[in-house]
């Protein structure tokens, strides 16, 4: 639940510090006055994306600090993960909004925005007047029947989606053979023509590296030769020699001075190495051999070998790959068809077992399918609406393949009969504004049941309504907060009467700047703020004595 909402620098807002407490509060005002920046507030801290604009005319940042508490083995698992402190289920969330920068933190430790939507899913919701629109969508009909029983239906969505990820794999597999027979027949003869050409080149892995070496040599002989022959005159300078009869003298130093034995011993390895060494390079001085028609002979390998990459745009080892791969295709005895019924034969596989768990996720979502339509035509009782819903799943269609999609095989309509005799038609097709936000209501009510839901916050739902559904609409919001933490923005009295909390938002202009205030109603404040909302202005003792009764009177 919120326990303290502090917001600092918000437009209007200069500086306000609330405590909210268990059960139903109600949030009311003049136009204005400040409200919607409360669930603006309420917003950022639960993960919307922030704006410099709402911050106060003058200052360099808006702050807004939110405490909760919430106990709950997932989310705190989810805290823990992210590296945040969690200690009896308290959580602080604070926003800095800044001219240039911004920065939240969850229990004094930096996060994202992305890490805030993670932990702010799980801390409240906040549902208002539009949100009728998700459920006048049929893209959004799975997803609310999941959303429903969320912890029955991830298992199963995730076996679904491993299994429909294998098919696709499998399938992509089966189709690239049948693609490569496809070409290899309509094409045969160009493929047998570009065999032979890469076989009649005879490409060698590493050729290219031999020629650029002896082409180097070749090109290079009178000054490799000239080097040669002086380095070989020094090797028969006899300086190793020289350096034999160093390492000698160094030896009879070593008896006086200790440390010239450290030396003496690493000339006296380095010594024999040297040697060899030098015998290698006298063996390759005397086997250097100049041949002048074999540079013509390499440049012309490394033209043909040019034109032949440019040809095909490959390396000399990708055209070595792609001959053999073509001498294995050109096979008379390759076996395509058996490797494509093989191929066949896997995906075949992978689709049943796909569609099988696909199935098991079917009957899952049928059975909370049935136990939506009932809760909901309750709900809708509850609330004034005498109809009839029904979640119709549509048939399968007649290609297979078709029917795997990415959330499931279901496709599903949300169907209602709002008028007695008219019969079943689409939610989408035929709900009024005023209906859909009582539909809205049955749906969040069930929801917030399903999920636990710690606190919910509406946002003037009961716009558009009046009377006895008013009352109706009261009374399941009051409802909903014997299980959940309600907070609710109204116009309403019918709402505002039933409320546990009262909270009044106002505004005044002081030095030509506008502040927002809140204070939470004594009960004869809270009797004279209903009336106000009964009167629309003037207030009179009728109304009064009335406001007195609807609230004196609330049943829990």
């Amino acid at each position: 639940m919120l326990k303290r909402l502090a917001i600092a620098n918000l437009a209007i807002i200069e500086n306000l510090d609330v405590t909210f407490k268990e059960g139903f509060t109600v949030l009311t005002g003049e136009t204005g006055a400040g409200k919607s920046l409360v669930i603006d507030s309420l917003s950022l801290l639960l993960g919307a994306r922030a704006s410099s604009e709402l911050i106060r005319s003058g200052e360099e940042r808006a702050t807004i600090v939110g405490e909760f508490v919430l106990r709950s083995p997932q989310f705190e698992a989810i805290v823990r993960n992210l590296g945040i402190p969690f200690v009896d289920g308290d959580i602080t969330i604070e926003r800095t909004i800044g001219r240039s920068k911004n920065l939240i933190k969850a229990n004094g430790v930096a996060i994202t925005l992305a890490d805030l939507s993670k932990i702010g899913k799980y801390l409240a919701d906040i549902h208002n007047q539009f949100d009728f629109e998700k459920i006048l969508n049929p893209e959004n009909y799975m997803g609310i029947i999941d959303g429903l029983a969320y912890e029955t239906t991830a298992t199963y969505k995730k076996d679904y989606a491993d299994l429909l990820s294998e098919y696709k794999t499998r399938k992509a597999d089966y189709e690239a053979i049948i693609e490569k027979k496809r070409k290899l027949d309509a094409n045969r003869d160009f493929y047998l023509y570009q065999y032979e050409e890469l076989k009649a080149a005879d490409l060698r892995d590493g050729e290219e590296a031999e020629i650029d070496s002896e082409v180097s040599f070749l090109k290079n002989y009178d000054a490799i030769f000239s080097l040669s022959q002086e380095s070989r005159q020094i090797i028969d300078e006899g300086f190793l020699d020289r350096l034999y009869d160093l390492n000698k003298l160094l030896a009879k130093l070593a008896t006086y001075q200790k440390e010239y034995q450290k030396i003496h011993d690493e000339l006296d390895e380095r010594y024999y190495e040297i040697d060899d060494a030098l015998s290698t390079l006298k063996k390759d001085f005397d086997n250097i051999d100049y041949d002048p028609s074999r540079l013509n002979g390499l440049e012309q390998r490394e033209s043909d070998l040019s034109s032949l990459k440019r040809k095909y745009g490959k390396s000399v080892a990708e055209l070595i790959a792609y001959r053999d791969e073509l001498a294995s295709s050109l096979d008379e005895k390759s076996d395509f068809e058996g490797e494509i019924a093989t191929k066949k034969k896997v995906m075949d596989e992978a689709f049943k077992a796909a569609y099988l768990k696909g199935e098991d996720l079917s009957k899952v979502r049928r059975r909370i399918a049935k136990s939506i339509e009932r809760e909901l035509e309750r709900s809708m009782s509850d609330l004034l609406l005498k109809a009839k819903f029904q979640v119709a799943f549509a048939p399968l269609p007649e290609k297979a393949d078709e029917s795997l999609r990415e959330d499931g095989i279901d496709r599903v309509d949300f169907l209602i009969e709002t008028n007695i005799g008219e019969g079943l038609k689409s939610l989408s097709k035929v709900i009024s504004g005023g209906e859909a936000s009582r539909i809205m209501l049955a749906f969040k009510a069930l929801f917030i049941k399903a999920n636990k839901i710690s606190t919910v916050i509406f946002d003037e739902i009961d716009t558009g309504i009046s009377g006895e559904t008013a009352q109706a609409v009261a009374r399941k919001i009051r409802e909903i907060s014997l299980s959940s933490q309600v907070i609710a923005i109204t116009h309403m009295p019918q709402v505002a009467s039933l409320s546990d909390h009262h909270i009044l938002i106002s505004k005044e202009v002081k030095g030509e700047r506008t502040y927002a205030h809140m204070k939470e109603l004594t009960l004869d404040e809270k009797i004279h703020q209903i009336a106000y909302l009964i009167s629309g202005g003037k207030i009179t003792e009728k109304q009064l004595e009335y406001a007195q009764e609807m609230v004196l009177e609330k049943k829990d």
